[in-house]
């Protein structure tokens, strides 16, 4: 049998291949919340937070599995429903200016909302890095 795959794209394949061996492993070994299961993300959040995690701490195979564990911890502890108001609430407090985020940056239910994220993001720090 013939190989017939140009030069370039085996190494590609290669580390596609690692890159979903590497996940297959953090997903088995990634410590969560006792009792408590996972709920279910999109895939494009999960990526969003991934490939945000490793641009702040390194782009390799290791990273991958450390923000993934990470991700797999916080979706454990907070519903994606939840995730996705702190997510909006967070991106609204980064807007300057006095429009309609306002309602937003001084709320406590806002702010409540935010330090939780944070308190299970910092534990995920802990537990994964």
């Amino acid at each position: 049998m013939v190989n017939r795959m140009p030069n370039g794209r085996r190494p590609l394949l290669s580390f596609l291949g690692l890159l979903l061996w590497g996940n297959m492993v953090a997903a088995s070994d990634c410590p969560a919340p006792p009792g408590v299961a996972p709920a279910p993300y999109p895939t494009a959040v999960i990526a969003d937070y991934v490939l945000g995690c490793m641009v702040a701490n390194g782009q390799s195979l290791e990273t991958i599995r450390r923000c993934s564990c990470s991700f797999d911890f916080i979706a454990a502890a907070i519903p994606y429903d939840d995730y996705e108001t702190i997510e909006t609430l967070m991106r609204m407090q980064q807007i300057e200016g006095s429009g309609r985020n306002t309602a937003f940056k001084g709320a406590p239910w806002a702010k409540q909302a935010i330090a939780r994220f944070k308190e299970v993001q910092a534990e995920s720090t802990l537990r994964c890095f």
